[in-house]
C-alpha cells in the first residue's frame, strides 16, 4: 500500500509550491496535473478551458481519474482541488486556508495581473469551481470536514507550511 498526502486549497493558496517542498523532503512522487497545464498545452486561456469543462463534465471526470491513478502508483503528494475527497485512503489530507486578498496578491504577481483583476479572477474561479464540483460529484469545496489538517497558509511561509505537513505526516506514522 502506498502513502498519499493530499494538499488542497482554493486558487492561489499555495498548493503546488507547498506540495513540491513536501514531496522533495519526503522523497515522494509529485502528482501535479492541472487545468492550467492542459490549457497551456492547448494554447488557450485557462478560463476558456474552464468554460469547456463547465459544459462537458467528462473533462473533469477523466482528469480526476487520471490523478487518482497516478497517486496510487507510489508514495506521492497530490495538490489538486478534489484529491482529498477522491483519494479516500490518503494518509493525510491538508487544506490551505488563505484569504481571497492574499491569494489575489499571489495570482497578480504570478500571472502579471492587476490586483483588481486577480481578485475578480479568484472570486470567479472559487464560484465556478464550487458549482462545477457540486454538480459533478456533490462535493462542496467549502466543506472541510474531510481534512486532517487545516493550515492558515497566509500566516506562514511555504517552507513553514511544508514543515507543518511533514511533522503531521510523521506523527500519523508513529501512531500506527
Amino acid at each position: 500500500m502506498v502513502d498519499v498526502i493530499c494538499i488542497s486549497g482554493l486558487v492561489g493558496a499555495g498548493k503546488d509550491t507547498v506540495a513540491d517542498k513536501v514531496a522533495k523532503e519526503l522523497k515522494f512522487q509529485r502528482v501535479k496535473l492541472s487545468f492550467k497545464d492542459i490549457a497551456k498545452q492547448l494554447n488557450i486561456p485557462l478560463m476558456k478551458y474552464h468554460e469547456y469543462a463547465e459544459k462537458d463534465m467528462t473533462i473533469d471526470i477523466e482528469f480526476d481519474k487520471q490523478i487518482v491513478k497516478e497517486a496510487r502508483k507510489t508514495d506521492s503528494v497530490v495538490s489538486t482541488w478534489l484529491g482529498p475527497w477522491q483519494i479516500n485512503d490518503a494518509k493525510l489530507r491538508v487544506w490551505l486556508e488563505v484569504s481571497p486578498e492574499v491569494r489575489a496578491e499571489r495570482i497578480a504577481k504570478r500571472d502579471e495581473m492587476t490586483l483588481k483583476e486577480a481578485l475578480n479572477h479568484v472570486k470567479k474561479r472559487d464560484f465556478h469551481n464550487r458549482g462545477r464540483y457540486m454538480a459533478i460529484y456533490g462535493i462542496d469545496i467549502f466543506d472541510h470536514s474531510v481534512f486532517d489538517l487545516i493550515i492558515n497558509g497566509g500566516n506562514y511561509s511555504a517552507d513553514q507550511v511544508a514543515d507543518i505537513i511533514i511533522c503531521a505526516y510523521n506523527s500519523k506514522l508513529k501512531k500506527q
